[in-house]
Formats: C-alpha cells, sequence, structure tokens
C-alpha cells in the first residue's frame, strides 16, 4: 500500500513538473523577448568586446542604427543596455531603479585602490560637501586667486610655435593645483618635482579607462604613475590641517575636505580621485576650446573683440566681467557639446521598462553625450562648431539648451562644473587678451578609443602665438 502511494505521488508530480517548467520556460522567454534587442558578439564571455574596443564610439551608433533606440551589448561578461533618445534620458538620471554608485565603484576600486566599503561609506558626503564647495555661489571665493595664478602662469609664456596641450597644460595645471588642494601643498613651486607630477599624472589619465576595466598586470607604467601618485597624497594628507565638519571655514580646501571626512586609510585614494577629475577634463576642453577658436578666423576676430571691449587694459578678470563675455561662454559650451564623454552609466537594480523593452536588473545602462549632442533634433548640423547656436539658452541663470547633458544629471551630477566653467571661461579671456595665435597644423579628430572623460586629440597640434601689441 505504501509502495502504491509513493508511486501515484512520483506519477502526479511528472505532469505537474512539466506543467511548471513549461510555464516557468513560456515567461521566461516572454519576459526575454520583451527585453531589448542585444547584440551578444561571436566569442564566449568575451562577447563583442574585440569589437567594441577597436572604436567604441564608432560601435555604439553602428548598433544604434541597426538595433534601434534601446539595445544591449554584451561585454566582457557585463551586458551594456544603452538608451540613445533624450525622452528617455530622464530615466537613466533619475529612476530609482539604476544606481551610479554601484555602477562605478568597481572601476573606482580598479583606478584607486579604494576599497568598496570605504567607497559606499564617504562618498555621498565627500560628494555633496565638494558640491556645496564649489557651487555656483561660491566661486567668488576662488575666482581672483585663480587669476593672479593665471596671469602669473602666462606671463612665463615667450610665445613662438609649441603644441597647444603642452601651452595648456604649463599654464592651467599649477594654478587649478594650487586653488583647489592649497597653495604648494602638491609640489608645484619646484620645476623638477612639478615636472615629474605632471608626468605621471599624463601617464595616469592616458590610461585611466584601461586601468578602469583591466588587470594592474598589463599596465605596468600606468601602474607605476597611479603608484607615485598614491604615495605622494599619502605623504601630504599626513600633514593637511582638517576642520571639525560642524565648523568648516569657505577658506577649507578640497584636500582638506576629503581628509576631514575619511579615514586615514583611503584619504589619499579619495584624494587622487579629486585630482584626476579637477584635471582631466577642463584641461582638454579648454585645449579644444581655443583650438576651435583659432580653427576659423571669423570666430576668432569675435572673440577678441569681446576680450578687448570688456578687459580693455585691466590686469585682471572678474566673474562681473565674465558676464559681459558671453560669446567666450557659447565658444566653450559648443566645444563641450563636441568633446563630450563617450559613455556615462548607472547599474539597473531593479528591472523597468522603456519603450515597451524591459531592462532587466544587473545591467549597466549606459547613455552617451557624445552621440547625444549630435542628435540633429537638437543640434542641427551637430559636427560643426557653431557657438552661435548657444544665444537661445539662458547663459545668465546657467540654463543649457535642451538635450546638453555633458555634466549629468540626477543626485550625482557633477559637483566641479560651475567651477570648471569659471577656470575655463577665465583662462581663454586671459590668452586672448595676451596673445596673438594661429593654428599651424590642422585640428586634430578627437581620439576614437575614448570613452570615458572628455574626448582627447587622436594627435598633436601645433600653434603659433605671440605677444599681443
Amino acid at each position: 500500500m505504501a509502495e502504491f502511494n509513493v508511486l501515484s505521488l512520483v506519477l502526479m508530480a511528472v505532469p505537474v513538473s512539466v506543467l511548471l517548467y513549461v510555464v516557468v520556460t513560456y515567461f521566461t522567454r516572454r519576459n526575454y523577448e520583451k527585453q531589448p534587442p542585444v547584440y551578444q558578439g561571436w566569442m564566449p564571455w568575451l562577447g563583442c568586446a574585440l569589437e567594441f574596443g577597436r572604436a567604441p564610439l564608432t560601435f555604439i551608433q553602428q548598433k544604434h542604427e541597426e538595433l534601434g533606440p534601446v539595445f544591449t551589448l554584451c561585454v566582457a561578461g557585463e551586458r551594456y543596455t544603452f538608451l540613445m533618445e533624450a525622452e528617455d534620458f530622464d530615466k537613466f538620471f533619475n529612476s530609482p531603479n539604476v544606481d551610479f554608485q554601484k555602477a562605478v565603484q568597481d572601476p573606482t576600486n580598479r583606478v584607486a585602490s579604494l576599497p568598496k566599503s570605504s567607497f559606499f561609506k564617504y562618498h555621498t558626503k565627500i560628494h555633496d560637501e565638494v558640491k556645496g564647495k564649489l557651487a555656483a555661489s561660491q566661486l567668488a571665493l576662488f575666482s581672483d586667486h585663480l587669476c593672479q595664478s593665471f596671469r602669473e602662469n602666462l606671463e612665463k609664456l615667450a610665445g613662438g610655435s609649441d603644441d597647444l596641450m603642452e601651452v595648456v597644460r604649463s599654464a592651467m595645471y599649477p594654478a587649478v593645483i594650487n586653488n583647489l588642494f592649497g597653495q604648494d601643498v602638491l609640489p608645484v613651486a619646484q620645476k623638477e618635482e612639478f615636472d615629474l607630477l605632471t608626468k605621471h599624472f599624463i601617464t595616469f589619465d592616458d590610461q585611466f579607462e584601461y586601468g578602469a576595466k583591466l588587470p594592474a598586470i598589463f599596465l605596468k607604467e600606468w601602474s607605476t604613475s597611479k603608484q607615485f601618485l598614491l604615495n605622494m597624497f599619502q605623504s601630504v594628507a599626513s600633514k593637511v590641517q582638517t576642520h571639525d565638519g560642524n565648523n568648516s571655514t569657505q577658506k577649507e580646501t578640497l584636500l582638506q575636505i576629503v581628509c576631514g571626512i575619511a579615514d586615514k586609510d583611503c584619504m589619499a585614494n579619495f584624494s587622487m580621485l579629486f585630482l584626476w577629475a579637477s584635471l582631466a577634463n577642463a584641461i582638454p576642453i579648454t585645449y579644444w576650446t581655443l583650438a576651435f577658436i583659432m580653427q576659423d578666423k571669423d570666430i576668432l576676430n569675435k572673440a577678441k573683440q569681446q576680450v578687448d571691449s570688456v578687459l580693455k587694459s585691466k590686469t585682471g578678470v572678474s566673474e562681473s566681467d565674465l558676464r559681459q563675455m558671453p560669446y567666450l561662454k557659447c565658444c566653450m559650451l559648443e566645444a563641450i557639446r563636441l568633446r563630450s564623454p563617450g559613455v556615462i552609466t548607472r547599474r539597473v537594480v531593479k528591472s523597468f521598462t522603456v519603450k515597451e523593452r524591459i531592462v532587466p536588473a544587473g545591467d549597466m545602462l549606459m547613455l552617451s553625450p557624445y552621440w547625444a549632442h549630435r542628435n540633429t533634433r537638437y543640434f542641427p548640423q551637430p559636427e560643426q562648431f557653431r557657438p552661435d547656436r548657444w544665444e537661445k539658452a539662458d547663459l545668465d541663470k546657467n540654463v543649457f539648451l535642451p538635450g546638453f547633458v555633458a555634466f549629468g544629471g540626477g543626485r550625482y551630477q557633477c559637483p566641479g562644473r560651475w567651477f570648471a566653467l569659471l577656470e575655463i571661461h577665465m583662462f581663454i579671456a586671459l590668452f586672448l587678451q595676451r596673445f596673438d595665435c594661429q593654428l599651424i597644423d590642422l585640428l586634430p579628430p578627437p581620439s576614437p578609443l575614448h570613452v570615458v572623460g572628455t574626448q582627447q586629440p587622436s594627435n598633436s597640434c601645433c600653434f603659433q602665438y605671440s605677444l599681443r601689441r
């Protein structure tokens, strides 16, 4: 009797199991069919990593044209789901189903050796403190010292023929470092030490996104420069005088903010990340803005006329002066539009629907400012440098054009964007006031290999400059 009962249960279980299998398979397949179209590539696990890596910006656009406005790429064990249309960007920036910190924690660990626990413990507080420190209402605290530093560094330039990026770096790096990290806190005053710092930072910056993806063993030169910067900040951080969080002063530097929040085991790691964030985007945009301006004589003449009419024989540039030079700001924003990052990312923590497609939890959600800024709906003739298009924006109120996403959005929008706009605007005004300049080389295209941060030039660009009379 017992054997009969067991046999009956087994026989009953078989059709139930089959039914469950059919139901689960049906709904799984149905759910899968509702997901974005996917390109898996042709290699196990690697997927389309090799195709993507050869020229990622071009590859993204090709798949956009083939697969539509929402699509997924399988890259080295990850699923990258791209949102390509502006009407979907709000879900990227503001949806509770996506998370910025979970998207960037692993790359942050690789590039700065920052432990996961420390990142989640301190990142938000540091971000918010820096955002407050660099708010638009606080820029007056920086402008005089920044202007003086720029002028002193520009006065060291005698003119001649040189690589434009080298000139911009030589004048901007020390000024920005002293302004944000404290006067001579980092080795800026001693030429040999500063040259060494510059060399290691450029190496760290050039291979930053490879460092975010690949084991350090494959990037020996980059790893050496990374360790140099970490050692420098470990030495400096131990000497920084910090303020209590409840009694911080307006004169507190970024380094003091970081060291006042993070514990001693990760001060250097966070500080190195802020050095990268301070230099790796604004300096190339300054380069691109000057290069674009010099490429067109009419634009160059218009920019110089505005500078001359406002500054005349002044030796400094105030925030009030900059507000009277809107054309320079238009040039700057147009350069930012054309050379914005290839991708920014979030981690999907809960499945959600976009354009009737289900984006599953676990995907990396991707948005490409580079391609967003080439949407002809918002930017006609998108490959042309047209500063006049920004005359439609309310720049006095820092309201940008629709479709412009260079500074990100949502909870973790770029905390230093107002300072970056100040420094670029100020430097270009001072440069054009002091020098006559013209390109010798053709304007180089952006490198097709970079997707993280401001697009880098694919090769050097020589220009000629001389003191104005």
